[in-house]
C-alpha cells in the first residue's frame, strides 16, 4: 500500500508516493494536457493505495480520473491541513510530500467530496447566481448613471413596468444614453436566461420530495431549496445541527480568555452559498412566522438588524437539519412558545 500526495497546479501536478515508513517510492510530474500519462501513473500503483488531493476549484476532474483507475481519493481541507502541517511537519506549504505524510500518519483533515450528480447541480445553481449578480451590477450601473446626472426618481423598482417607461422617455446626451440602453439590454438578456433556468429547475423540483419539504420553511422557495440540497449534499455527514451551522459559517466566533468566553460576529468561514441562501430566506421568514418575528425583534432591539437577521438564519439552518434528517415538514410555533 502506498500513500500518494498530489500537489496540483493549473497546468501540471507533482505527485509523490511513499510507503508506510515514509520512504519515497517514486515521484512524477504530470502535465494536465497529457491525461493519459497521468492515468497510466496511477494505474501502475498498488490497488489499495490512497491518494490525497488538496480541495480546490479544479481538483474534481483529477479526482474523477484517479478514481477511474480504481484508487481511493481523499480531499484535504486546505485551512486545517496547513495548520497541522505547520505544527507537525514544520512547513506551511501544502506540497505533495506534506499531503502524503499526513495521509500516512492518519492526520489528513478531510473535506467532503460530493458525488458527480451533486457537483453538477451545484455548478448549475452557482451559474444561476453569477447571472443574477451580473444583472445586479448592471442595475446598479443604471442607478449610478442617473444619480450622476442629477435625475430624480422615486420608483420602488426602477426596473419594473413604470420604471422602465420612465427610463425610456429620458432624453440623455452621449455617452449616457448608450450606457443606459446597453445596460438595459443586458439586464433583459440575463433575466431571460435566469427564467429559462428557473423553469427547468421547477419541473425537476416538483417531483423532489426533499425540495418540497424544504419549501415548508418560511422564506424558502423551490429554487432556494435546490441550492440548499445541492450545497449540503448528504445531510448524514453532519452529526448535529450545530455542525451544519459551522459548515455554513453562520455561528458566532468564539474568543476565550482564561475562564471567560466572548461571542463575536459570525465566522464567515464556510459555504458562502448556503450562508447567503439562509440569510436572504430569513428576511422573508420574519414576515411569515410569528415566532421568528418575535425572536428577531428581541435581538434587534439589543444588537441591531444584521445580528438579528443572521440569528434567524441560524434558526432556519437548525430547522433544515431536522427536516432533512426526519423527513418532516416545518413546524410553525406561536409567538409565545419555542
Amino acid at each position: 500500500m502506498l500513500y500518494v500526495g498530489v500537489d496540483q497546479h493549473k497546468k501540471y501536478s507533482f505527485i509523490v508516493s511513499k510507503d508506510q515508513k515514509g520512504n519515497l517510492v517514486n515521484q512524477f510530474k504530470g502535465y494536465h494536457a497529457d491525461k493519459d500519462a497521468i492515468r497510466n501513473y496511477f494505474l501502475a500503483l498498488p490497488k489499495d493505495s490512497v491518494v490525497a488531493l488538496e480541495a480546490c476549484g479544479f481538483a474534481h476532474w483529477l479526482g474523477d480520473l484517479i478514481e477511474g483507475t480504481g484508487l481511493a481519493v481523499k480531499l484535504s481541507h486546505t485551512t486545517k491541513t496547513k495548520a497541522i502541517a505547520e505544527e507537525r511537519i514544520k512547513t506551511d506549504k501544502l506540497s505533495a510530500n506534506v499531503l502524503a505524510d499526513l495521509l500516512r500518519i492518519n492526520m489528513l483533515p478531510e473535506a467532503y467530496r460530493a458525488p458527480q450528480d451533486t457537483r453538477d447541480v451545484r455548478s448549475a445553481m452557482r451559474h444561476r447566481l453569477s447571472l443574477i449578480r451580473l444583472r445586479t451590477m448592471l442595475k446598479n450601473r443604471v442607478h449610478s448613471t442617473i444619480d450622476y446626472l442629477g435625475i430624480q426618481q422615486n420608483f420602488s423598482d426602477l426596473f419594473g413596468k413604470t420604471g422602465r417607461e420612465f427610463l425610456a422617455q429620458l432624453e440623455l446626451n452621449k455617452p449616457y444614453n448608450s450606457i443606459i440602453e446597453s445596460c438595459l439590454e443586458l439586464v433583459d438578456d440575463l433575466s431571460s436566461r435566469v427564467k429559462k433556468i428557473d423553469a427547468s429547475l421547477r419541473l425537476k423540483l416538483k417531483a423532489d420530495s426533499k425540495a418540497r419539504l424544504l419549501t415548508t420553511i418560511p422564506g424558502v422557495g423551490l429554487i432556494t431549496s435546490y441550492t440548499i440540497l445541492a450545497e449540503i449534499g448528504d445531510i448524514n455527514r453532519f452529526p448535529n445541527a450545530h455542525k451544519l451551522a459551522r459548515y455554513i459559517g453562520i455561528v458566532p466566533s468564539l474568543h476565550q480568555s482564561g475562564q471567560i468566553n466572548h461571542s463575536g460576529r459570525i465566522t464567515k468561514q464556510g459555504n458562502k452559498y448556503l450562508r447567503t441562501a439562509f440569510v436572504e430566506s430569513a428576511q422573508t421568514a420574519i414576515k411569515r412566522d410569528a415566532y421568528l418575528q418575535r425572536y428577531f425583534e428581541n435581538i434587534r432591539k439589543k444588537k441591531g438588524y444584521c445580528v438579528a437577521i443572521v440569528a434567524v438564519g441560524h434558526k432556519l439552518v437548525k430547522s433544515t437539519y431536522h427536516i432533512l434528517k426526519k423527513g418532516c415538514a416545518y413546524r410553525f410555533r406561536t409567538a409565545n412558545n419555542g
